[in-house]
């Protein structure tokens, strides 16, 4: 097997090196560099060899400011960004590059040196991802990339995206140019889809996340959102208005998202407060969309519908069967259409009764007054995840697993009273046994298992509440 491969790679190698001829008169060395990074993300066997190439290449130049030797020092820089080579090779790497930066100070070719030894000492870390065109040329030029992080109410933050850029250190300095407290509340990074977040790991690199929307996503509407991510401390009197504003933004996109327990009618008053504090007071002209305030459903009513869900009625089996399946399942789609429509049309009229009873609220006192009815709910400030029970421990298994400072607890769906409440220290151990189930072991109890995709952004939360919760500890027996 071992010899297979080595012949394998030493055809792979020579292809390369044809390949690697043809990039001194490439006209888009872009495209091209992006082809061989593709190429191998596909054989990670070749990375030391292209690193042993490119070296080869920029070794004993005697001008090394003619473009040639440049455009193979932009070609090793985006591979610096990219793959780690082995140790052996790691070594002579930085060998090359600081005896070129010592060697050849003021020419074009040592700020590229300078540049690759920046990377060399933040740590080359491999990517998930090919890089994004845009960071490829920007890394060819020594730029760092320029990107946006989407915020709340439609803000936007600038950020110079650097190859070694991290969400720890992005989430730093947005809070530190925000003048915003780390210690009171934790934010983080997330991926979002409409209404879907992840939540981005503190050592993931940004502009591996940009890569994955351009390579993965493309056409598709995802961007980088900044928000809340735990709340350690709350007191709406005592709290930082930008800070208030983003626990505001929270409470509201739990609501719209359908994370947030109260009968219907409380929730139009919620959202009657929403559109007061957007756009204030009422008026029949101002336009809104209900589903960007609250989460509309079908309504809890049984719906007969005539053999719905069975092949009872279509008679033998045979020719027009499949159209008569697609017509049923396409009429039963349109009746579901008409009555979310129609009930869509029952939480508008609601919802604007209620924003009538608001006229002459400032959206401060919106703010305060809808944070004041939200307070009531003992999750409030805690992450809400839908889980699906995977025993029978409960009558029902489509759940919400609530995630706090101090406890975890399982609320049924829409209601604000749980079934059970668990502390961290009653928690003996918590993790995912496999892709999309999430377990927690609990003193005294069987182990609590659930279905959920949000196994990852669960077990982080907790991790995080854990940690603060020692730390306060510490701090308390000094």
């Amino acid at each position: 097997k071992q010899w297979y491969q080595r012949r394998v790679g030493r055809k792979q190698a020579v292809t390369m090196y044809k390949l690697f001829l043809n990039y001194e008169g490439t006209p888009s060395p872009v495209e091209f560099i992006e082809s061989q990074l593709s190429l191998l993300f596909d054989s990670p066997l070749l990375i030391d060899e292209l690193y042993c190439q490119l070296l080869k290449q920029t070794t004993c130049v005697r001008d090394v400011d003619n473009p040639q030797n440049l455009r193979y020092w932009m070609f090793l820089l985006c591979v610096l960004i990219t793959f780690s080579p082995s140790r052996k090779i790691l070594r002579y790497l930085k060998f090359h590059v600081q005896r070129n930066t010592q060697k050849y100070s003021g020419t074009e070719m040592y700020k590229s040196a300078m540049y690759a030894e920046g990377l060399l000492s933040a740590g080359i870390k491999q990517r998930e991802y090919v890089p994004s065109r845009e960071e490829l040329k920007k890394t060819m030029f020594l730029k760092d990339m320029p990107a946006q992080i989407a915020c709340y109410g439609g803000w936007n933050c600038k950020v110079a995206v650097a190859p070694t850029l991290t969400a720890r250190v992005a989430v730093a300095r947005l809070l530190s140019g925000m003048g915003l407290n780390p210690k009171h509340n934790k934010y983080a990074l997330f991926e979002r889809h409409g209404n879907t977040y992840k939540v981005i790991e503190d050592r993931t690199i940004i502009a591996d996340v940009i890569a994955k929307f351009e390579r993965k996503h493309e056409g598709q509407e995802w961007v980088i959102f900044f928000k809340l991510f735990g709340i350690v401390e709350f007191n709406i009197t005592k709290c930082d208005p930008l800070e208030l504003v983003f626990l505001y933004e929270l409470v509201c996109d739990q609501i719209r998202r359908g994370l947030f327990p109260d009968d219907k009618v409380s929730l139009a008053e919620l959202s009657a407060l929403r559109c007061q504090y957007l756009q204030g007071d009422f008026t029949p002209d101002k336009p809104y969309v209900v589903s960007d305030i609250y989460r509309v459903t079908l309504p809890d009513i049984k719906v007969s519908r005539k053999n719905t869900g069975t092949l009872r009625g279509l008679g033998t089996l045979g020719k027009g069967t499949i159209r008569k399946l697609k017509d049923l399942y396409t009429d039963s789609e349109r009746e579901d259409e008409l009555l979310l429509a129609e009930e869509e049309e029952k939480v508008r009229n609601t919802i604007n009764d209620y924003w009538k009873t608001k006229s002459g609220l400032s959206k401060g006192a919106a703010q305060q007054e809808l944070l004041k009815l939200a307070t009531r709910w003992l999750a409030f400030g805690y992450g809400i995840f839908e889980v699906l029970i995977i025993d029978n421990r409960f009558r029902e298994q489509e759940l919400w697993l609530a995630v706090g400072r101090n406890d975890i607890g399982i609320y049924p769906r829409n209601k604000s009273l749980p079934l059970e409440v668990h502390t961290y220290d009653s928690i003996i151990s918590f993790g995912a046994p496999q892709m999309n189930v999430f377990r927690i072991t609990i003193e005294g109890h069987a182990p609590l298992e659930m279905s959920t995709p949000e196994f990852l952004d669960i077990a982080r939360l907790m991790k995080t509440y854990i940690a603060i919760m020692v730390k306060m500890k510490q701090e308390a027996l000094k």
